[in-house]
This record gives structure tokens, C-alpha cells and sequence, in this order.
């Protein structure tokens, strides 16, 4: 101790009092309290703690500890009342316990002595002694819980009593930091590497790291002592306290200095395994762990020490690691914590994203990567006197150990991000694990970034190539891949090569191989930086390995190509110069290895000798060589194969893969949008907007619009494929759309087609309530947003955009404009030239409809147009709307001047002399608006009382005499006589609508709308009486509303509105029914304005809206489009307000539809089909149908009334059941479930139907063969006769048409009748035939559907196949040549006849499946075809396999087999089977008269002495079979019953594979039970 002596520490200090082991005389009471505490302590910290209950003792023993007051922890001695073998042993270990300030003191001077290098000069057995003395000291502490509960505060005791505890455990970590300090030391014995200490040391940090700093420090860890109920780690961190006591933040900074010498200590000294598994563990549990960075990264360097030197470890490490990856924050506040330089002024400067805010990684990324570089182990100098070549495999094994480590933690993690697992998701964590790669790749700190990036785009590629690889699992992989190729594109872009730089560097230095000086560059700044951070020689050692085993490949690759062309090279000369090439190649590596090796003998040490003169290269150039550096290696020139890999999966069956892939692209466009210009690009991207998933179209238009918005000059190239995604059945696809669409007009305010892409975003101003939104805001931003700056340029834009845009909705209507106009709500200025003028003065018209008060300051600027001079139809068009703009807006000023108000007055009397009926409509209502509001100029009028309509427009008393005149001239020969006084008859209605309900008028109004030969003029303007009648309502009741709401305190203005809307109602329930018929007019302008009227009275809510839905319907389906759109937005206004009225009506809609075509056509010999003849062939009620699909219930009742109409008794007209047909086989049908639905119904009514049809022609032809008869007339001759005779029936199988002429009837109404009703059937058979074709269904497919199966099983999307049409060639015929009503010649009869035999070929095959057993399923199918072929007139019926959506096999598609002998088989179906012998099991068909179900099936049980005991099945002739039950108690039973043999009317009957009756048997037990009957009767 003399050498420790001469240090500067005092000698009289109680640390070396300590160190002689001579602990001061304590008093016996002192020693009496000091014994009571331990005692106590011991009870109730230690034991109890273990089970839980620790708080609750620690309060036991405080509470007991009151009655002696505190103790000084300094004066700690041995207890004086146990047996004397316990006495000594207590009073042994007391007395070496030493007091706060000694430890603390010997904790601070050791690390001195440490520092100073000279602990290593105090004898060895004084050491070992120390740490003897320390262990129990450490021990003493070590197992105390200290429970910060901050709510018991205010308790002195329980404050008094935990700061005691907290005291005794701040002494151990004194003292676990003195034997560190002891054991770190330099060129210590190995004495004093005690492993008791060790082990103490580590269970004393491992302990309260656990109970003590853990709970403090994060919420989560924390227990609540009165059980309350858990919440959430969010819903805790969220109430977490910042505050930290001063004695925590105190034991904290300590635990953080004893992981850093533990860590020390890893280097110097091997330690056991089983200390190991303990300190591994220590180390690893603070990364899961918030707040604690600083003790993270002491972890770091201590789980690094144990991974680098214990490799056994090295799995088990990993695997806690990823067992505690779901405690990982993910809140961003504690994100990333890992400062990527240490040293944070460093950092700051240099290791910085582009704002020059420091960059951050997560602890555990930092961790991950730190272990993969520490694996690397490089020989050491002594081993440099052996052979190089075992050194090279050394350093490449080395390497390769680093490669597999990072491959076996990548797959386990990516593994982990399947599927949910229970509450824990693991792709946000490995997402924020692939970012944090990205930022450190290319670092110069961090060399194992760039190789997990490599191995991980690998690892990515494999699992979403894999279709066994669970879906979630490949999705994410390829949005992990996305992310990594979107980065390396845009590290290839933007990270240009500073080649100057790059030579600068390399003029710095001297050599020739570039490689090489930049490898000496890169390390010699690592070896510069190693001393302010140690980690940095993992990372040196990293870099070397990994340029050795490169140099290694590079060699290996060209001498293996070498040995190639050696073996088929011919050319001497070219020999020569790829052997010469090789050598080079093979030196220059050998020179790269000798470098390599010399660098790896120069120790850190004698770099930093050479540092003081030589010239390093600072951190951003270190990063540009090791870019420079990585560009050559392979994960900088993976790119291509991500992109190859990502388009492939573009092609794959599942949506999401498609979905995620497409995203993908986008990432990659976004950062490079040149990419689009590959071909492959190309050719995936336009593929996948036609896909049949909407998620995969919306990515497609996204990426799209990605890449137009950031090369505007190729806009118009893809324009086209943008634009006609706007009417996309997707609703995210259309908003997609029209994003792009607003950004391009914001983006590229002269692109050329901005007008066009306006009007079609108006047009979506009524679709589904979100895009209706964005539409608004969009013209919100677009048009109604103040310039900035008062831009003129910009203000002058959006006025010519706004009138190119009502100038281009002139064709189609200002609906959708006004509709915009009353959602967004604003106005501006006016332009030049004609067109432009109209356009400019229509869209201020449309504004002030909307808006009038913005027109007011302006009325002044409008009153000059009134001047204009009308040469063209344009000029007419500026003068109407100015008027109509006047009158609106004119009674909103405020005091207008005399002159202005003058001179409006004149102008509008002059225009009224001067010009025609146009003009004079709106200038005599806007001047009947001045007068009557503002100038009250009554004597202006009356001296211009020429015109009757101006006499109308103010308050008179003759208005019964004007009624009578009007009327008189309404009967005027003068068609245009007539029209005037209609007019007239009009204006005054308005201003007295209680005329309207006069005989007379009411009279008028009714004959001329029903009456078809009215004159068109006159009729047309009845309905503009109407519509204007209901305007002007609108817009008093308006008014009388802003006033009710004015005066609404004094009087009860609403009852007065109430009564005037009560008026208008009664008068169009008046006229309502004669308006609508007015649908069926010829002529599309009397449609229109009835529609206007339909419109209004419908929008002022006048009339029950169900009444007026079929008629919408019909209208719906006009030729002309804005009638087409009206009609249709008025239905989706019904069906948003009431739901189910669509529905109600939809059927009746649809006949009505046929009627308005018909009236459309005006012709009786055109067919009218049901779809539009144009390119889209869409059904003319395919808007009715999207809006009944919504709803499965609607949906199916509504096809299901359809295909009733083609039910043979309903006898309707075969041009309406085509019409139907058309728009079945044209309706925009989305899932599988749709198409399938009709086909299943299609079969049931072919089966019933169809055989009621066959039956009906054989009762016809019966009439005229006997032998025909014996069947159905003659039931009771022997069976065999029966069977026999039978045979002429079954004979028209194959008989010939010669043959079923001659027994045709000679009267041929029955004949005409077959074909009619034949239309219907054959219709659905074409239809059923379309819509497998056009959607590629197989026979089994249809089979096995079934409507009452769940909805998700058939909801997938349908694929429909180009140019399929839908041409039932017969009914057209059947229709053309007018066959109802022709003459019946030979070769009409001829006709019908082949199409009777056709078609019972057709409805014995119609299901594949229903052969008989012996045959051969392909004889069936074909003659099944064959007859379909026929009766479709040609068309090919065949199904393409390729395309079908059946993904099961077709083994129970094929028939059992065809019959040996038709006539043979035939013969036994007509009999029933009669001749076969009943045996247990068989189905048969009985005919019992106490039951009067038909047909009457049971299965046999066996024989009995009476006859049969049998089961019985209950179903329906097109329906499936099932046992019957019958209730026994309350019990449900097997149906047993007993029959006669002579009840059997048909043996051996075979179900098909639904457990249905075949077709054949059906017709065959209907003539069977018909026959019985007939006898019976």
C-alpha cells in the first residue's frame, strides 16, 4: 500500500481505513438499530419482492421501523440477539459493509489510480482482498427494490424509508464501480479477475435496471401496487412524467459507467458462459426500453464486445433480439435516438440531411449493424510470418460469417411481417429498419448498410416471386422493394459522380491505382476518427475484408473466363490480348492484396502517429469515395433487376400483388421520371389501366399522373389515356383522375385542352358525394381564388377559361354548370369578339341565376349591350341574356339612378317594337320586373297598350275579359294566331295562377298535350307556360322566404308561402299525367321542355316522386344526351332522398324505356334493339341498373322480373322481350355473382318453359296420330304395349323434318302460336350463351353456382372479353319478315319445324351433366352444341377454357356418357323405366291418390310382402331434392311410408350432381301424371 500511499489521496481518509481492513468501534445501540433495519429489510425487500408484494412489505417494515427513528447508513454493525454460529456470521459480513461517502470516494480515487495507469503497482493478495471486501458491499445492495411512487410523497416516513433503501443501493453501485475500475485497469494480474465480483456486478445491474431504472425511466415497465387495470404501452408512455428524482438520474449515469466497464472488461478478460448469457442479456433489454439513450449506448459496446469475441453466442443474441422486436417504440417522438456520429458537433457538421439537421437512426438499427462489422476478424500481426494464402481464406471466411449473420437476421425479421401476429405488427418496425438502412448506406461508418441492402433486395425479390409465400408477407416485400429501388434510382439521379472532387482526392495522393488510394483516403480518415469513436475500428476492419474478398472474386471471375476462351478461342492474336488483359487483371488484384495486407499490420496506433502530418480527407469527401466505391459493387447496379422483377409481378392473378407493384413504379416515377420511357415501363403501366381491379387501375392513373406532372411537354401524349378514366367505374380511380386533372390546369395553365378537362370534370358535379366535393373545391381553387399580387394575366386566364367552358357546354346544356354554380358559388368579368361575347355574357347569365347580388355593382356596365345591334344569332343571344340579367338583378340595387332606370325602360320598349318573339319574351319580362319593383311607371305602359302581353304584366282588373279574349284566339285557324294567344294565356297564369283551374283553360291545357295530332308549336308551348309558371313560382317563393325571414318575429310569413306552394302543387297534379305522356312524343323538343317541367315541379317537391320514376326511366334512355343526364340526375336525387322508389319502379321503367324508343323510331318495321348502336354498345338502361346493383335484395328481384316477362304465359311482344334481352346482355354487370344469377334463373325457366312449349307442340301434332296418343290417352294397356307404342313419340328424336310435316294439324294457328312463344326461350338461350362467351364462364362453373351461397364467393371482378355481341339472328328474322302476321306457307311451316326439332335436341343436352352412366361425355356436349349452333342461327357457342373464370376441375363437368341407342334410350324414358327391377336405394317416381303433389319422389327402403317401405324426398320439378322430414313430438323424422307396387309410375330414377330431376325426366313424369290424370277422370 506504500505505492498507493504516495498518490495524492489524503492519508487519514476512511478509504484506506477500509483498505487496512479496519472498520471503526461502533456503539451497541447503534448496532441493536442497525440489525433491526437489515433484518427487516431482508424479510420484507428481499423475499418478498420475489413474489410480488414488495411494496406492501417495505411498508410493513417502515411502519415497524417508526418507533426507532432514522439510522445513519454510515454506521452500520451487526445484530446482537441471534445463536452464535449466525452472530458471527452477521457480524462478519456488517463489518465489511462501508459507509456512502467511503464508497463513493473509493469509487472516484480508483478511477484516478485507473487513469494514471498505475493500479497494476498495489500488491496483488491487497487486490484481491479489496475485492472480497466490495463483493459483500455489492451484495448488500443488490437485491433491494426501491418503488419510486411519487403519489406517497407527502408520507415523510415512507419518503424517509425508501431514501434509506436508495442509499444502500447507490453504495453497491460504488462499489461495483471501484472492482471495474480495479479489473479495466491496465496489465492487472489475473488474480483480481474474481468471478464472484463479476457475477455480483452483473446480477446487481441486471437487477435494477429491471425494478429500479426501467419503471422510472418508461412507463411501461411499470407495475401498479393496487392492481389497477392494465392499459395500453401507448395509452402509459402517453401519461409518463418527465420529472426524474436527482438520487435516479444519479444511479442511472452510474449503471451507464459500470455497462462501459463491463464492456472493457469483455476485451480483457474471457468470461464464462454462463456470465455471458447474463450479460448478454443485460445489454440487450435497454433497446426496448424509451428515454434511455445514453444507457443504450453503453449497451451497444458491451452486446458488440460479447457478439465479436463469444461466437456460440452470436444466435442466441439474435434471437432475444428478435423476441423483444415488438417492444420496439414506434411513436416518433422516441424513434430514432442513435445520433449517426457520436460526437454531436460532428455530426452537426457532417453526418446531415439536406436542411442541415442532424440525421438519426434507431438504437437497435445501430445495434444490428454494429454486430454484423464486429464479426469481422482480421490476423493479427504475429500471424503474418505464415503462408499469405491461409491469411486470405481467413479474411474472406471472416467476411462470409458477416454475410450469413445478415442474412439469417433479415429473413427472420422479414419473416415476422406475414400477418399479424396476435396484437403485435411487425412491418412498421421493418420499415422504419429499411429507412434507417437507406440513410446509413453510403456512410462511411456504417460499411454494413450497403450489405444488408443487398442481401435484403435478394431476400425481397425471392419472397414476392413466390406464390407459396403468404400474401400479406409479398405484398409488403414488394413495398419494401419499391421503397429500396425508388432510392437507389434517385441516389442514381441526383448523386452525379463528383469527378473533380474525386480527383482531388486522388492528387493528394500518391500511386497509380485509383481504387487503391481511395481505399488509403477512406481509411486513413477512419484511423483519424477511431479514438473518438472505438466503433470505428469494426468498420475499418469491415471495409478491408470486404475489399479482400472482392479483389478475391474479381480474380476468380477473370481466370475462370480465361480458362473459357483458352478452350474456344482460335484467333492467335486475340488470344494473346485477353491473356494479357487477365495478367493485368491478376496483378493489379495481387497489388490490391498486398496493400490490403500492409494495412492490415498497421495498428490504429501508428496511423495516428503519421495523422500530425498527413493531409486526411474530411467527412463529406469520405462519403464521396465510398459512394464512389460502392457504384462498383452489386447493389448499385441491382436497379434494373428490381424494376424487371417488380414489372413481372404485374402480370400475377392476385390484386394486391398487382396493386402494391403498380405503387411501386409510382415511387420509382416520382424520383425519376424518365423511367416511363423504357418500353417495359410502357407496356406494364398502359396494361394495368384497363385492369379489372379498381385499386390497380388508381395506382396505374396515379402513376400516370406522377409523370405528366413532371414532364408537362409529353401531357398531351397521354392525355387521352387520363381522360377516359374519368368515367372509370372505380370511384377512387375518378378521383384519382381528377387530382391529376386539377393539377395539370394549376401546373400547365396553357395546356390546350384545359377547356375539355374542365367541361368533364363539371360533368361529375352529381356523382357520389366525395367526388362531388372535390369537384367543388377543385373550381373553387381553379376559378374563385383571389390572384395574388392582383396577377391581370392570371385573372384574365381564369374569365376566358370560365366562358371557354360555358361555350363549350352549349351541345350539351348548362345543367352540370348551374349545378356547379350553386355549390361553389361565384362570379366575374367579360371578354371580346362574338363568340367569345356570348360566351362571356351566357356565363354572367348563369352566375346571376345563382348569385344575383353579384351582379349589382355591374347592372350599369350591362345596360349598353341593350343598344347592340343584332346582325347574327349571336347578337340576339347577348341581348337575351343582358335582359335576363337585368331583370334579376335591376330590383336588388339600391337606389339606381332616374337616367339609368330611364333609359333601361326605353331600350327594352324599343327592342320590343323592333324584333321577334325571342327577343320580345325576355325584354317584356325584364321590363315587367322594373316596372313592377323599382319604377312603379305605370303611364309608360298604358301609353303603349298595343301590346296585350304588356297588359298583362301589371295589376288590372280586366283580367277575365283577357282571359276570354286569349281564349277566343286560341280557336283562331291561324296556327300562328293560336301560338300568340297561348303566350299571352301564358303570362297571364303567372300573374294569376288560380285561372288555371278554369274549365276552359284546364280544357286547353289537357287536349292539346294528350291530343298527338296538336300541332307541335302549340304543344311545346303549353309545356313553356308550365315551366315558366313554375320558374316564377320558384322564385316569389324564394322571395317571400328572405322576407319571412326578415319580418319573421312579427308575422307568420311562412303560412302565406305554405298557401302559394299548396297552389302550385294542386296545379300540377292538374296537368302532371298529360306532361308525362308527353314523353312518348315524337319529337325531342316536346320531350325536352316536358322533362324541364318534370324537373321543376319535382326540385319545388309539388308531386310524390314515385309516379314520375317510371317515366325518368324512359327518359333515360333518350337518343340526346342533356336529356339523358337530366333525366338521370333527377333519379339519383330521388333515390338519394328515397330509398327504394328505383327499385319499385324499375320494371315499369323498363317497358316504358321500350315505348319511348318506339316513339323515337316512329316506325313499325324497324327492330328496336336495347343498346346504344355505337362503339360502346352500352345498355340503353345501364345507369337504371348501377343503381339497383347496390342493393343484392333489389338487384335480384329486378332480374328476376326481367326474365319473368320471357315466361311462355306471359305473351308479351317479342321486339320488347329482344329489347329486354339487349339490355340483360349489354347491363355493366361488376362481379361474377351478376352474371351468373341470370344464367342459373335462365336455366330454371328453360327447363319449365321450355318443356311446357315441347309439350304444347306434341299436343298439337297429336291431334293427328293416334299412335302418338297411346302415351297420354291409353295408360292402361300392359307396360310393354305401352313401352312399344310409345315408340312413334320418341320417334320425332330422329325423325326427320319430312316426317313431323306430314303429321302436322291442318289448322296452323297452333303452328304460329309455337313460334311466337319459341321467341322468349330462344332469346334466353342466346343470352345465356352471350354471357358465357362474353365473360368466359365453363359449363361447371354455372353448374355449381348457387344464389343462396355467400356473397364474398363469387364477388370477384368480371374479365370481359373484346368483341363479343350480343345478335340473336333468329328473332331478328322472326321480327324483320313480320312472321307473327304472315301467311303460313311450306316453307314457313318448314322453318318452324326445324326450329321445334333443333330445339328438343337442344333441351334433352341443355345439362352436360345429366347423361346416362354407360356413355361418353364428349358425344353429348357436341350434340348439345350442335343444336344450340343451329338455333342461334350460327353462332358458335363454344366456351374458351383458356379464359374461364372456373378454377376447379371439369371431372364433374363430364357426363357419365351418351345413350348406346337413342331410340332405344327414348323408348325406356316414355316408359318410365318400367321394365327394370326396384332395389334398395333407388329413386323412383309414385303416383299415390291420397297426395296431391306433383311429381311425388321417394327413395326405396326395401321390399315388403305389400309392396315397398320408402322414404320420401320433397323438392320441385326444377328445383333440387332432399330427404322430407315430419314432425314427431317435437322432433323432426325421416318421412316412412308404404306403397303398391302399381304406385310406381317410373323406376331407377338418376338425380343430377344438384340433386335435380333431369329435363327429360321431367317431360317424361309430366306426360306420365297427365296420362294418370286423364284416366282417372
Amino acid at each position: 500500500f506504500h505505492l498507493v500511499e504516495k498518490t495524492k489521496m489524503p492519508k487519514t481518509s476512511a478509504v484506506w481505513e477500509h483498505f487496512k481492513l479496519m472498520p471503526p468501534k461502533r456503539s451497541k445501540k447503534n448496532r441493536d438499530k442497525t440489525w433491526e433495519y437489515e433484518e427487516k429489510d431482508r424479510r420484507g425487500s428481499g423475499d418478498h419482492r420475489q413474489s410480488g408484494g414488495h411494496y406492501d412489505s417495505q411498508r410493513s417494515s417502515g411502519s415497524r421501523y417508526r418507533e426507532r427513528g432514522p439510522v445513519d447508513s454510515d454506521e452500520d454493525s451487526p445484530p446482537p440477539s441471534l445463536s452464535d454460529r449466525k452472530c458471527a456470521e452477521i457480524i462478519t459480513f456488517d463489518e465489511l459493509l462501508l459507509g456512502k461517502h467511503q464508497l463513493s470516494e473509493l469509487s472516484s480515487e480508483s478511477a484516478k489510480i485507473k487513469a494514471m495507469g498505475i493500479m497494476h503497482k498495489i500488491p496483488t493478495d491487497k487486490m484481491v482482498k479489496v475485492q472480497s471486501i466490495l463483493e459483500k458491499n455489492i451484495q448488500d445492495g443488490a437485491k433491494l427494490s426501491t418503488l419510486m411512487n411519487h403519489d406517497n410523497d407527502r408520507d415523510d416516513e415512507e419518503r424517509l424509508w425508501r431514501d434509506l433503501i436508495m442509499e444502500r443501493v447507490t453504495k453497491s453501485a460504488d462499489a461495483c464501480l471501484t472492482a471495474l475500475n480495479i479489473m479495466t485497469s491496465a496489465r492487472m494480474p489475473k488474480a483480481v479477475y474474481i468471478e464472484d465480483v463479476i457475477e455480483r456486478v452483473v446480477q446487481y445491474t441486471k437487477f435494477h435496471l429491471q425494478n429500479t431504472l426501467y419503471p422510472q425511466y418508461d412507463p411501461v415497465y411499470r407495475v401498479d401496487p393496487r392492481g389497477g387495470g392494465t392499459l395500453s404501452s401507448k395509452a402509459k408512455r402517453a401519461k409518463c412524467s418527465t420529472h426524474k428524482q436527482r438520487v435516479t438520474v444519479m444511479l442511472y449515469n452510474k449503471v451507464c459507467d459500470i455497462i462501459s466497464n463491463l464492456s472493457e472488461l469483455l476485451e480483457i478478460q474471457l468470461l464464462t458462459d454462463t456470465t455471458i448469457l447474463q450479460v448478454s442479456s443485460l445489454g440487450i433489454t435497454p433497446f426496448f426500453v424509451e428515454n434511455v439513450s445514453e444507457l443504450q449506448l453503453c449497451a451497444i459496446k458491451l452486446v458488440t464486445a460479447v457478439f465479436s469475441r463469444y461466437e456460440k453466442h452470436r444466435q442466441l443474441i439474435l434471437e432475444e433480439i428478435f423476441t423483444s422486436l415488438a417492444r420496439l417504440p414506434t411513436s416518433k417522438r422516441n424513434l430514432r435516438n442513435f445520433s449517426m456520429c457520436i460526437d454531436y458537433n460532428l455530426c452537426r457538421l457532417n453526418s446531415s440531411d439536406v436542411d442541415g439537421e442532424p440525421m438519426y437512426i434507431q438504437m437497435v438499427t445501430a445495434l444490428v449493424l454494429q454486430l454484423i462489422q464486429c464479426v469481422v476478424h482480421l490476423p493479427s500481426d504475429k500471424d503474418f510470418d505464415d503462408d499469405n494464402d491461409r491469411k486470405d481464406v481467413l479474411i474472406t471466411n471472416s467476411y462470409e460469417t458477416a454475410m450469413r449473420t445478415a442474412q439469417n437476421f433479415l429473413s427472420v425479421f422479414l419473416k415476422k411481417c406475414g400477418s399479424k401476429q396476435g396484437e403485435d405488427d411487425y412491418r412498421p418496425l421493418f420499415e422504419n429498419f429499411v429507412q434507417d438502412l437507406l440513410s446509413t448506406v453510403n456512410k462511411p461508418d456504417w460499411p454494413a448498410a450497403e450489405l444488408l441492402l443487398s442481401l435484403l433486395g435478394r431476400l425481397l425479390v425471392h419472397q414476392f416471386s413466390n406464390k407459396q409465400t403468404e400474401m400479406a408477407l409479398r405484398v409488403a416485400s414488394l413495398d419494401y422493394l419499391g421503397t429500396v429501388a425508388a432510392r437507389l434510382r434517385k441516389d442514381a439521379v441526383t448523386s452525379k459522380m463528383d469527378q473533380r472532387s474525386i480527383n482531388r482526392i486522388l492528387g493528394e495522393s500518391s500511386g497509380g491505382d485509383e481504387i487503391q488510394q481511395l481505399q488509403k483516403a477512406l481509411l486513413g480518415y477512419l484511423d483519424e476518427n477511431v479514438e473518438t469513436d472505438p466503433s470505428l475500428l469494426f468498420a475499418r476492419k469491415f471495409y478491408i475484408a470486404q475489399w479482400f474478398r472482392d479483389t478475391s472474386t474479381e480474380t476468380e471471375k477473370a481466370m475462370k473466363s480465361q480458362s473459357q476462351r483458352d478452350d474456344d478461342s482460335s484467333d492467335g492474336a486475340h488470344h494473346a490480348r485477353d491473356v494479357e488483359t487477365t495478367s493485368e487483371i491478376l496483378q493489379k488484384a495481387e497489388a490490391r492484396k498486398k496493400f490490403l495486407r500492409s494495412v492490415i499490420k498497421t495498428t490504429a496506433s501508428k496511423f495516428s502517429s503519421l495523422r500530425v502530418n498527413s493531409d486526411t480527407v474530411d467527412y463529406e469527401d469520405s462519403c464521396l469515395i465510398v459512394r464512389y466505391l460502392a457504384s462498383m459493387r452489386p447493389f448499385a447496379q441491382s436497379f434494373d433487376i428490381y424494376l424487371t422483377q417488380i414489372l413481372r409481378v404485374l402480370g400475377e392473378s392476385a390484386i394486391a400483388v398487382r396493386t402494391k407493384a403498380m405503387k411501386c413504379l409510382s415511387e420509382v416515377v416520382a424520383v425519376d421520371p424518365s423511367i416511363l420511357a423504357r418500353s417495359d415501363m410502357q407496356r406494364g403501366v398502359h396494361g394495368r389501366l384497363m385492369d379489372n381491379s379498381t385499386s390497380v387501375r388508381e395506382a396505374a392513373v396515379e402513376l400516370l399522373g406522377r409523370f405528366v406532372l413532371s414532364r408537362p411537354q409529353l401531357t398531351e401524349q397521354y392525355y387521352d389515356m387520363l381522360i377516359e378514366r374519368i368515367l372509370d367505374t372505380g370511384i377512387s380511380v375518378r378521383k384519382r383522375v381528377i387530382k391529376i386533372l386539377r393539377d395539370i390546369c394549376l401546373e400547365q395553365p396553357t395546356f390546350n385542352k384545359i377547356t375539355e378537362m374542365c367541361v368533364k370534370m363539371i360533368r361529375r358535379v352529381n356523382d357520389e358525394e366525395g367526388i362531388k366535393k372535390l369537384v367543388n373545391e377543385t373550381f373553387q381553387k381553379l376559378w374563385f381564388t383571389p390572384t395574388p399580387n392582383h396577377d391581370k394575366e392570371a385573372m384574365t386566364r381564369k374569365i376566358l377559361n370560365i366562358t371557354d367552358v360555358v361555350a363549350a357546354c352549349k351541345d350539351s346544356g348548362y345543367d352540370w354548370f348551374e349545378q356547379l354554380l350553386q355549390n361553389v358559388s361565384y362570379c366575374e368579368n367579360k371578354g371580346l369578339t362574338s363568340d367569345r361575347l356570348v360566351a362571356c355574357i351566357t356565363t354572367l347569365y348563369l352566375f346571376s341565376k345563382i348569385r344575383p347580388q353579384l351582379m349589382v355593382k355591374h347592372a350599369m356596365t350591362m345596360q349598353p349591350y341593350l343598344t347592340t345591334k343584332c346582325n347574327t344569332q349571336s347578337d340576339f343571344m347577348v341581348i337575351c341574356n343582358v335582359a335576363k340579367i337585368l331583370e334579376l338583378v335591376v330590383p336588388l340595387m339600391d337606389h339606381p339612378s332616374e337616367n339609368f332606370l330611364t333609359t333601361i325602360e326605353e331600350d327594352l320598349m324599343k327592342l320590343i317594337i323592333k324584333y321577334g318573339m325571342t327577343v320580345v319574351q325576355h325584354c317584356v319580362s325584364c321590363l315587367g320586373a322594373v316596372v313592377n319593383k323599382v319604377t312603379h311607371n305605370y303611364k309608360f305602359i298604358h301609353s303603349f297598350t298595343r301590346l296585350v302581353n304588356g297588359l298583362l304584366l301589371f295589376q288590372v282588373v280586366i283580367k277575365d275579359k283577357v282571359l276570354e279574349l286569349l281564349l277566343y284566339f286560341t280557336k283562331n285557324e291561324d296556327e300562328e294566331v293560336q301560338t300568340k294567344a297561348i303566350i299571352g294565356l301564358g303570362f297571364l297564369l303567372i300573374q294569376h295562377p288560380g285561372l288555371m283551374f278554369a274549365s276552359d283553360v284546364k280544357n286547353l291545357y289537357n287536349c292539346l298535350l294528350a291530343d298527338r295530332k296538336t300541332s307541335l308549336n302549340l304543344k311545346i308551348q303549353v309545356l313553356k307556360n308550365l315551366q315558366t309558371y313554375l320558374q316564377e313560382e320558384d322564385s316569389r317563393m324564394q322571395e317571400a322566404d328572405r322576407e319571412w325571414k326578415k319580418m319573421s318575429k312579427q308575422e307568420d310569413l311562412k303560412e302565406m308561402g305554405d298557401i302559394s306552394s299548396g297552389m302550385s302543387s294542386s296545379i300540377m297534379q292538374l296537368y302532371l299525367k298529360q306532361v308525362l305522356e308527353s314523353f312518348f312524343h315524337t319529337q325531342s323538343s316536346v320531350r325536352h321542355f316536358a322533362l324541364n317541367v318534370i324537373a321543376l315541379t319535382l326540385s319545388q317537391g309539388l308531386v310524390h316522386p314515385v309516379q314520375c320514376v317510371p317515366y325518368l326511366i324512359a327518359m333515360g334512355t333518350d337518343s340526346e344526351p342533356t336529356m339523358r343526364n337530366k333525366a338521370d340526375q333527377q333519379l339519383v336525387e330521388i333515390d338519394k332522398k328515397y330509398t327504394g322508389f328505383i327499385h319499385m319502379k324499375a320494371v315499369a321503367g323498363m317497358k316504358m324505356s321500350y315505348q319511348v324508343q318506339q316513339a323515337i323510331v316512329d316506325s313499325k318495321d324497324t327492330v328496336i334493339r336495347g343498346f346504344r348502336q355505337d362503339e360502346t354498345n352500352v345498355a340503353l338502361c345501364s345507369h337504371l341498373y348501377t343503381m339497383v346493383r347496390v342493393n343484392r335484395q333489389h338487384r335480384r328481384a329486378f332480374l328476376i322480373s326481367l326474365l319473368n316477362l320471357f315466361d311462355d304465359n306471359t305473351k308479351s311482344d317479342v321486339n320488347l322481350l329482344l329489347y329486354t334481352a339487349d339490355n340483360l346482355a349489354c347491363f355493366p354487370y361488376q362481379c361474377q355473382e351478376e352474371p351468373l344469377f341470370i344464367m342459373h334463373h335462365v336455366d330454371i325457366t328453360l327447363s319449365v318453359s321450355g318443356s311446357n312449349l315441347l309439350q304444347s307442340f306434341k299436343e298439337v301434332r297429336g291431334s293427328s296420330s293416334d299412335s302418338s296418343d297411346d302415351v297420354i290417352r291409353r295408360p292402361k294397356k300392359p307396360r310393354r304395349s305401352a313401352a312399344v307404342n310409345s315408340d312413334s313419340d320418341s320417334d320425332l328424336d330422329l325423325e326427320d323434318v319430312d316426317k313431323v310435316m306430314q303429321r302436322l294439324p291442318d289448322n296452323p294457328e297452333p303452328l304460329l302460336d309455337f313460334a311466337n312463344a319459341s321467341q322468349g326461350i330462344l332469346l334466353l338461350l342466346m343470352l345465356k350463351q352471350h354471357l358465357k362467351n362474353l365473360y368466359g364462364f365453363s359449363d361447371s362453373k354455372i353448374q355449381k353456382y348457387s344464389p343462396t351461397e355467400s356473397a364474398k364467393v363469387y364477388d370477384k371482378a368480371v374479365n370481359r372479353k373484346a368483341n363479343v355481341h350480343f345478335n340473336p339472328r333468329q328473332t331478328l328474322d322472326y321480327l324483320m319478315n313480320n312472321l307473327s302476321n304472315a301467311d303460313l306457307t311450306y316453307d314457313v311451316k318448314r322453318r318452324v319445324v326445324r326450329q321445334y326439332l333443333d330445339f328438343k335436341v337442344l333441351m334433352e343436352h341443355l345439362d352436360p351433366d345429366e347423361e346416362d352412366e354407360e356413355g361418353d361425355a364428349s358425344a353429348s356436349i357436341h350434340a348439345r352444341n350442335k343444336a344450340i349452333t343451329a338455333l342461334l342461327g350460327g353462332s358458335s357457342p363454344k366456351n374458351n377454357a383458356a379464359d374461364s373464370y372456373d378454377d376447379d376441375s371439369d371431372a364433374d363437368e363430364k357426363a357419365p356418357g351418351v345413350r348406346k341407342s337413342r331410340r332405344g334410350g327414348d323408348s325406356a324414358e316414355a316408359s318410365g323405366h318400367m321394365n327394370e327391377t326396384v332395389k334398395a336405394m333407388d329413386v323412383i317416381a309414385i303416383c299415390c291418390p291420397k297426395y296431391k303433389d306433383r311429381p311425388q319422389i321417394a327413395r326405396v327402403i326395401q321390399k315388403i310382402s305389400t309392396g315397398y317401405s320408402i322414404r320420401w324426398m320433397a323438392g320441385s320439378y326444377s328445383g333440387t331434392w332432399a330427404e322430407a322430414k315430419k314432425r314427431d313430438g317435437r322432433k323432426l323424422v325421416p318421412w316412412v311410408d308404404t306403397i303398391k307396387e302399381s304406385d310406381i309410375i317410373y323406376k331407377k330414377i338418376a338425380l343430377t350432381s344438384a340433386h335435380k330431376l333431369s329435363n327429360k325426366v321431367v317431360q317424361t313424369l309430366r306426360s306420365l301424371y297427365a296420362a294418370k290424370e286423364g284416366t282417372s277422370s
